[in-house]
């Protein structure tokens, strides 16, 4: 689509013709030249850079105060503004770039708090929603002990107070989320129905706050990423975490708790002269007494706290699809990108992030391996179920029990590796 900006010549321009009308006998040329007087300039409504830190639609001024959003800067050689749409609760929106604020708030005045999001265009396949800002009221947390266990298996990880999910009739939905997701985002197949984006409060929390960035993708525009991912990443290396997990944290908590009831996928782009992907806990441990690292799902195949994979992973996992070890110390042989590896996993789970036998002879009790794939497209798929394990007093029978614990979620670094 593009504006029309019909511009009167001022001052110069119009003694100009003026003159030249003057000048010329003829009426029918002197018709002519009056025509001249007006210029009518075009220009792509483009996204734009505002004054501030926020993009916009460049549009006219008019359109732009038709439109609801607020001018911030020019763009299109002066001739248009930088038109910024900063929506409130109940607010729809077929703008291509939107934002969806709630300031830091006790209680929002609007409950539920639902946005509307729809397709600015019919070639439009992917929307995607960054979390510049994500912090209301968070899961209900367990706590692991080394001690004694908890029985609140049913309540751990729900969403209890506030929660947060996204439409998409006719594909798949978002998972619902809560807590804090400051850095995450989701992307969504987009709906020819409209996208309903929703917030749902619950009692009086200390505060709540969102700032949400929503960028529709044409279809085939790789920075969409692939249908199907809800996540996805671009880049040599990175870090990805489950939503809700305390990722500017340097020590993971006993009361770090992943959500329940989570089933997506998170999906990563090969880069050019890349054939393989890495992944490893952040925080690999602690110096703090619990010594948790920032991976830790479901129960352990043992009384004490190990790792496990595969049919062990049957309740919280992840699943990363033709999954080799990286032996940094011991006898096993390294990953080595092209190579046939004598051992490959998809689910991985328990305590800690590596295979169950390891090199070093402790049966997977820590989190100094890489767990590696060549299987193209790179993809990990994570899975949570509806209640944590929270009766008995070994790790096997209790995700509460013993450091680290299976309620922790995950927090990773990725890395792709040199074909």
């Amino acid at each position: 689509m593009s504006s029309w900006l019909s511009i009167l010549a001022l001052a110069l321009a119009l003694a100009w013709n003026i003159a030249e009308i003057s000048s010329t006998p003829s009426n029918a040329t002197r018709q002519g030249k009056l025509f001249s007087i007006f210029q009518i300039i075009n220009f792509p409504n483009d996204a734009c850079g505002g004054s501030s830190s926020r993009n916009g639609t460049c549009y006219t001024s008019e359109e732009c105060a038709s439109k609801g959003g607020s001018a911030s800067g020019t763009c299109a050689q002066g001739f248009g503004v930088c038109c910024i749409f900063s929506l409130a609760c109940g607010s729809t929106t077929s703008e291509n770039c939107t934002y969806l604020v709630q300031a830091v708030t006790s209680m929002p005045t609007v409950d539920p708090c639902t946005f509307t999001i729809c397709k600015c265009s019919s070639n439009i396949c992917r929307i995607r929603l960054d979390f510049a800002s994500f912090s209301i009221a968070g899961p209900a947390v367990g706590t692991t002990s080394a001690t004694a266990g908890q029985n609140q298996g049913g309540a751990i990880g729900d969403c209890v107070t506030d929660s947060f999910s996204v439409t998409s009739p006719g594909n798949t939905a978002s998972p619902v989320i809560c807590g804090f997701n400051t850095g995450q985002h989701m992307i969504m197949d987009a709906s020819d129905k409209c996208h309903k984006a929703s917030f749902d409060f619950g009692g009086i929390v200390t505060s709540r706050q969102f700032d949400i960035k929503v960028t529709q993708y044409a279809c085939g525009d790789e920075n969409g990423g692939p249908d199907g991912c809800l996540q996805y990443f671009t880049g040599n290396t990175g870090t990805f975490a489950n939503y809700n997990f305390p990722t500017t944290a340097t020590t993971v908590t006993s009361t770090v708790t992943h959500l329940s009831n989570q089933c997506y996928t998170m999906c990563f782009r090969q880069e050019q002269g890349k054939c393989a992907i890495c992944f490893q806990p952040v925080i690999a441990a602690s110096t703090a007494a619990i010594n948790q690292a920032s991976f830790g799902l479901s129960k352990s195949p043992a009384a004490i706290a190990i790792g496990t994979q595969d049919t062990s992973c049957s309740m919280d996992y992840l699943q990363i699809p033709g999954a080799e070890e990286d032996e940094i110390t011991g006898t096993n042989p390294n990953f080595i990108v092209g190579s046939i590896a004598t051992k490959i996993h998809n689910r991985i789970c328990g305590r800690f992030f590596n295979f169950e036998t390891t090199a070093d002879g402790v049966g997977g009790a820590d989190n100094e391996e890489s767990i590696c794939t060549q299987q193209r497209p790179f993809r990990v798929h994570f899975k949570t179920d509806a209640d944590e394990v929270t009766t008995g007093a070994t790790a096997d029978m209790n995700e509460q029990m013993i450091h680290p614990g299976g309620i922790i979620g995950f927090h990773l670094n990725y890395a792709l590796q040199d074909c």
